[in-house]
Order: C-alpha cells, then sequence, then structure tokens
C-alpha cells in the first residue's frame, strides 16, 4: 500500500482472520476500492457496494440492515525502514486503494486490536458483549443480543499480548 506505513499520528486498528470461512472454504473475497482512508478490521456494505470496473467495487457505509464485509488486507508496504514501517499498528488502505474485504457468515471468527471497537457509552469492553456494524466502526452493544441489526457479533476472548489487548469476536448473525 502506497506509503501506507508512514501515517504515525494515531495508531491504526490491527485486524486477524481467526478463522473465517473466506479463508479455507472459498466464501467471497472482495475487491474493493477505498474511498477514504480506512483501517484493517472496519467493515463495508456488501449488499449496496458500487461495482467499478475491473474486477472492483468502490465502498458503501453499513446501515442497521446491511450484510456487512471485514475490511482485512495484507499489511504489506513499499518500505521496510525504519523500523517503524513495519508494525501493523501503523498501517492503513489508503484513499484509492484496492482492499480485500472477507464475506462474513455466522460463526466466522476474526480479532481486531481495542481500538478496533468502539465502547458502548464508555462502558468497558467486556467478555460476552455483542458487537454490531456502526458505520464502518464496529461497535459495543452491551450484554442483551441486540434486535433489528443485520450484522452481529459476539466477543468470546480477550488476548493481552506486548502490542497491546485484542477481543476475538464471532459473528452470530450476518444476513
Amino acid at each position: 500500500m502506497i506509503n501506507a506505513y508512514l501515517q504515525q499520528v494515531t495508531k491504526h486498528v490491527v485486524a486477524e482472520s481467526t478463522n473465517l470461512i473466506g479463508t479455507t472454504y472459498g466464501r467471497h473475497i472482495f475487491n474493493v476500492k477505498a474511498a477514504a482512508d480506512i483501517d484493517n478490521g472496519k467493515l463495508v456494505n456488501l449488499d449496496d457496494m458500487v461495482w467499478e470496473k475491473n474486477e472492483y467495487f468502490t465502498m458503501v457505509t453499513p446501515t442497521a440492515a446491511s450484510r456487512v464485509g471485514l475490511i482485512l488486507s495484507v499489511p504489506v508496504g513499499a518500505d521496510s525502514t525504519p523500523y517503524a514501517a513495519t508494525l501493523e499498528s501503523n498501517f492503513y488502505n489508503g484513499q484509492g486503494e484496492i482492499m480485500r474485504v472477507y464475506d462474513l457468515v455466522r460463526g466466522d471468527k476474526f480479532t481486531v486490536s481495542e481500538n478496533g471497537i468502539a465502547k458502548n457509552s464508555g462502558a468497558a469492553i467486556a467478555l460476552n458483549d455483542y458487537v454490531v456494524a456502526d458505520g464502518y466502526d464496529i461497535k459495543d452493544a452491551g450484554s442483551t443480543k441486540p434486535n433489528g441489526k443485520t450484522f452481529v457479533g459476539q466477543i468470546i476472548e480477550k488476548i493481552t499480548r506486548p502490542n497491546g489487548v485484542f477481543y476475538k469476536i464471532v459473528v452470530r448473525a450476518n444476513d
């Protein structure tokens, strides 16, 4: 990605394809053109993506009623020096770049860094909390399963690593 590692004002979301059907059994993986700078671990609207050309779509903001896909591009930059250029927390998908977007299905699991989940009214993120799409963001919806949302995930594990706190999410609904 063009100079993707060089923007270091804020740390970007780090995401992992922990166990996505798209990585092993051929579920859809879309090529989507970024309409703006956006991190991995964000969501796009799969139902209303706009077909561009040459096998790619332009991203569209998710709504409560849209199926979503997970942005998860390979974090590769043009420069491997300085060391900071190699950190995933300095990676983002630049405007106009083609991103990899995974179609999420019930049972898929993925992991995002703590800054990839918008907190619910200032409350702490907790195990078994549900998450929903809030624009491009993943938002903590609390411990009660939300109604009227097409995408619903649940936090099933908190992982503490030297580079931060991460949460594993299982997809409970996306249809």
